[in-house]
């Protein structure tokens, strides 16, 4: 992360975040296969993982808020 973020700082808008280019990522404490990519919110219960796609039952919501230097 250290050498994505003196990469990119202060050459790409600031509404926008490098997640990662990474792919089979193996999600930690995952029973399940690694995913592909990451390009949807993942989530798994004892009964397996959840389908992100599935809008009537996966819902989940994205928040932000400013953090102090360090944090």
């Amino acid at each position: 992360m250290k050498q994505a973020r003196a990469r990119l700082f202060g050459s790409w808008e600031m509404n926008w975040m490098a997640y990662n280019f990474a792919h089979d990522v193996a999600l930690p404490g995952s029973k399940g296969q690694p995913v592909p990519f990451l390009m949807y919110p993942q989530a798994e219960t004892a009964g397996g993982r959840l389908d992100s796609l599935d809008a009537d039952n996966f819902k989940y919501e994205i928040t932000a808020r400013e953090s102090a230097a360090g944090e």
